[in-house]
């Protein structure tokens, strides 16, 4: 929790400098992501479950490594995956699934780690579901 969140940062090893790609990673019209030492939503993922559960780096190839372990929201567990999609169906983000209807996510530039209710960590009607790693 508090650490900051950085585009393309972190990983296996613990929080990393990001990176700005088309506009990810800046704030304020600025790249903030290569000052920032931190997790992206995907990375903390991956930092939590490695090296017991070895997931790939982006919240797409998580969401594809776990889908046939699908979870419905009546039988969320702490730990289960909790993605969002674009209305084209593109996974973009992820995040743990705490219990009490929150999650623990990193949710973007400017932001830090953090646990918030469910239906606020992104909209709500881009919540694509649950896995389970």
């Amino acid at each position: 929790m508090g650490t900051p969140y950085a585009y393309g940062g972190g990983g296996p090893d613990g929080p990393g400098r990001g990176f700005c790609d088309n506009g990810n990673g800046s704030s304020g019209g600025r790249c903030a992501a290569t000052s920032t030492i931190g997790f992206d939503c995907s990375s903390l993922v991956q930092y939590a479950y490695w090296p017991h559960t070895q997931l790939p780096r982006t919240a797409a190839a998580q969401y594809q490594a776990t889908a046939h372990r699908p979870v419905s929201r009546g039988e969320l567990r702490p730990g289960d995956l909790l993605f969002w999609a674009h209305r084209n169906g593109s996974i973009y983000h992820v995040g743990f699934y705490v219990g009490d209807g929150r999650v623990l996510h990193a949710p973007r530039t400017g932001r830090q780690v953090e646990v918030v209710a469910l239906d606020s960590a992104m909209p709500a009607s881009d919540y694509r579901g649950a896995t389970r790693a």
